[in-house]
């Protein structure tokens, strides 16, 4: 099943069959009803693919867990051997970082074209997509400094600011404008055209998350 989601994901990304697909393996009919009966614009292209990569995650981390729980129970039984992960777990995990990559220059492309709300909301998924390459990224280089492919940890839900409570606000607030400090360092400090341009993006939305979070609060 991952397979068929991995081979959608690296392909032209048909919407039909994505649809399809989105039918067999997801569990938010209402969500597919507007998939289906919005057609396939850009943005429900973009969300059909965040979902279809969602239960790839899903899978690739629970098929980790399988692993690892195998390994610790042969090294309780049986003379200890160099732990080898399988070539397909590593070769899935490199496409769901190829994938990720292929879904921010996309979410980027069209960033600029879409109204305010909109680009709140495709800004909240490239931080989330950012935060998973991140950890994508430290897995694989694990895996390939120690042979050992380290399990993807367990996915947090994003909630929005109107779902907070004050004091949930307030620590959003506080992280938000660390991250506002950051990535000015990291604006002043970019060393390429793409990661000034990729910082600046983000500066921006968090600053925009912040005012959205202030006005909350001063309500």
């Amino acid at each position: 099943m991952d397979h068929e989601i991995f081979t959608w994901l690296n392909s032209e990304q048909d919407y039909p069959s994505g649809l399809l697909l989105y039918d067999r393996f997801c569990k938010n009919p209402n969500l597919g009803r507007i998939l289906r009966v919005g057609g396939a614009t850009g943005k429900n292209r973009l969300t059909l693919a965040y979902e279809l990569g969602k239960i790839v995650r899903h899978l690739v981390s629970l098929h980790v867990i399988k692993v690892t729980q195998s390994q610790k129970y042969q090294e309780n039984h049986e003379e200890k051997k160099p732990v080898q992960i399988p070539a397909i777990l590593i070769e899935d995990v490199r496409k769901e970082q190829k994938m990720i990559y292929k879904m921010l220059d996309n979410l980027h492309a069209i960033l600029p074209l879409r109204d305010l709300q909109e680009r709140r909301e495709i800004a909240f998924q490239i931080l989330d997509l950012d935060d998973r390459l991140k950890e994508i990224t430290e897995r694989i280089a694990h895996y390939e400094k120690h042979g050992i492919l380290l399990p993807a940890p367990e996915a947090e839900t994003l909630q929005k600011a109107s779902e907070l409570s004050d004091a949930d606000l307030i620590r959003r607030q506080i992280n938000v404008r660390t991250y506002i400090t950051r990535y000015k360092r990291l604006v002043a400090d970019a060393k390429s055209i793409k990661s000034l341009s990729r910082n600046r993006e983000l500066l921006e939305k968090f600053q925009l998350e912040l005012e959205d979070i202030t006005k909350r609060l001063n309500k």
